[in-house]
């Protein structure tokens, strides 16, 4: 390992600790029951933080360099900082993922994934080789030498590699799942918007390719297991925030189809990733108030995360989640909120908090402001 991975690494050794991480896990374990907690768990996104001299790679550089994802990820990733947490003071749980952005399924399927300077990967569809659905269903959804999985495997692997190195860390930091998308977002990454007229002359074949999506995601998950180390039990870990069940559903796509449509079509694939994974949450960008009944009568959802809290009527969907237990992650919240202490008395619990600082003496002050707010 280079000087450069070894100091960050050194430099965890002194900052993490288990006391922290149990109250850090605690308070997102009960407020994600629906339990009472001291105060709601809040996490700070925040410009890269420099003061520390680590210095994040280019993005560009770290798909073809596991240290270098690992180096990232531990520096700034989500807009967050496990380096920083000591500082911080907020609720950010301490986990790394094989970040590879959104194309990991779709590459299984023949997608032409594309990685341009420092922008994450995309798939191309403006080429005459790009994917069909005919493609899709002639591809093993259980061949996972596809693609970019191996790159994911050995990710994961360097991961768990490294912190057998570093015992005093490895029960710190948790190795996550990478995003996996969803059946109807990885086919869409795939066919592109074609899909949504597919699926009003092709609804047969949309099934079956959404099909192989869902078995494509649920084999994935298993394969991984083995290189992760997620929890606690029924609890898992994406968008640097604690999530009920075992995993995340993406569903961005389908808020531009009618919840008729999501309910027929769509929503029987993601109940089954979430009944084979044994329950998990669903997210969404966007306004999700016309699909968000549909996503709460998902049998096997756990959990409610919204990439776009603002757009949302949070107290209506607050009412309807209360009434089932289903918590939301990541309500976006503003720094008086946090310092007066109302948003607890607003929602007392089964909701996790991010407050977007401006630097990291506004999230260091915001948070102090909001813990003596909620001390009182």
């Amino acid at each position: 390992m280079s000087n450069n991975i070894k100091a960050l690494l050194e430099h965890l050794c002194g900052v993490l600790d288990s006391d922290r991480r149990d109250e850090v896990e605690t308070r997102h374990r009960r407020t994600l029951n629906w339990e009472p907690v001291d105060r709601l768990p809040v996490v700070m996104t925040l410009p890269q933080p420099r003061e520390l001299g680590f210095t994040p790679y280019p993005h560009g550089e770290v798909f073809d360099n596991p240290e270098k994802m690992l180096f990232n990820e531990l520096v700034y990733a989500f807009n967050t900082s496990v380096a920083s947490r000591d500082v911080l003071g907020d609720d950010l749980p301490c986990t790394i993922r094989a970040n590879f952005g959104t194309v990991v399924i779709a590459s299984m399927f023949g997608g032409l994934v594309e990685q341009v300077e420092d922008n994450p990967p995309w798939v191309r569809r403006d080429r005459p080789s790009a994917s069909s659905l005919a493609d899709v269903l002639d591809r093993n959804p259980l061949d996972f030498s596809q693609g970019w999985c191996p790159r994911v495997v050995e990710v994961c692997q360097f991961y768990q590699d490294v912190l057998a190195d570093y015992p005093e860390l490895r029960p710190l930091i948790k190795v996550v799942l990478p995003d996996l998308q969803g059946p109807f977002d990885n086919l869409e990454i795939i066919v592109g918007s074609e899909l949504f007229v597919e699926i009003a002359v092709n609804e047969d074949i949309v099934s079956k390719a959404l099909e192989a999506m869902a078995t494509a995601q649920v084999g994935l998950a298993g394969c991984l297991a083995p290189y992760l180390s997620d929890g606690p039990d029924g609890f898992s870990h994406q968008h640097a925030v604690m999530i009920k069940g075992r995993i995340l559903l993406r569903v961005d796509s389908v808020i531009l189809m009618s919840p008729r449509m999501y309910r027929d079509i769509v929503a029987p694939h993601d109940q089954r990733v979430l009944r084979a994974l044994g329950g998990g949450g669903v997210h969404t960008c966007g306004n999700a108030g016309m699909h968000a009944p549909e996503f709460l009568e998902l049998p096997s959802i756990e959990s409610l995360d919204l990439g776009q809290s603002e757009m949302n009527d949070i107290d209506a969907l607050y009412t309807r989640l209360k009434a089932r237990k289903i918590p939301l992650t990541r309500l976006k919240v503003s720094r008086d909120d946090l310092a007066s202490g109302r948003i607890t008395d607003r929602f007392p619990t089964g909701i996790s908090l991010v407050y977007e600082a401006t630097s990291v003496r506004d999230a260091a002050d915001t948070m102090d402001a909001y813990v003596r707010a909620t001390n009182k």
